[in-house]
């Protein structure tokens, strides 16, 4: 059965909204013309399984989490600015509105963020904000940058693009702090994940830890401006 006979299926038998077909669609466009656009695809799979990796239950996902947490600790106070790029139904985001003065969290699907609201609802130092990181402009600079697992869904052709918002939304002295895969999957048109080259010529790395969990090796990159 193909995906978009099974999404009109559960329009028919009211379990899915008609949305969720149009993203379907729209998403099979994308990626026919490679547009580089992810939206419409993270769209259908946030209203098709609304924790789609399952970041409210899973023991791997909370204990990376727990790690990404304190290194970030360890090189933030709690009076720092938070910017997280791709905050997904708000899980990370709020553990951060818990440690930090205040948090951003942006993401390109709506439907993630209508979720997230309602997850982080009990923190006022929250803004949610739905856009594309690549032509999003946001009014304030922020201490830290989190890209958790995120940047390998922009495609190759962006990482220029990407580099100068998060230089431009970065505060003096700001860190970006990444995660990554260990072992990266064969780079194509709809995956890439070279992030330390493509930001070598604004950020250098300043540190890395690579943890090596038996389920999902991965690694904690935190970068900074080059020094003048």
């Amino acid at each position: 059965m193909t995906q978009i006979l099974r999404l009109l299926l559960a329009v028919l038998s009211l379990r899915k909204p008609p949305r969720i077909l149009v993203y379907a669609v729209r998403n099979k466009i994308d990626r026919w013309l490679k547009t580089g656009n992810r939206r419409f695809e993270f769209e259908r799979r946030y209203l098709e399984y609304q924790d789609a990796w399952n970041y409210t239950s899973s023991p791997y996902e909370q204990q990376k989490y727990d790690r990404t947490l304190a290194s970030l600790v360890a090189g933030r106070d709690a009076t720092s600015n938070i910017l997280e790029v791709g905050c997904s139904i708000g899980v990370f985001t709020k553990m951060l509105a818990s440690h930090f003065r205040a948090v951003t969290a942006i993401d390109v699907s709506k439907e993630a963020i209508r979720t997230a609201i309602d997850y982080a609802n009990t923190y006022s130092n929250v803004r949610f904000v739905t856009g594309d990181l690549r032509t999003l402009s946001l009014d304030e600079k922020y201490d830290a940058i989190i890209c958790a697992e995120v940047l390998y869904y922009i495609a190759q052709s962006d990482a220029p693009l990407v580099c100068k918002k998060l230089d431009q939304n970065l505060a003096p002295g700001g860190i970006i702090l990444m995660v990554t895969l260990q072992n990266k999957p064969q780079q194509n048109f709809f995956y890439f994940d070279a992030w330390e080259e493509a930001f070598a010529p604004y950020f250098a790395c300043v540190s890395k830890e690579i943890v090596q969990d038996d389920r999902r090796p991965y690694e904690i990159v935190i970068f900074a401006r080059h020094l003048k």
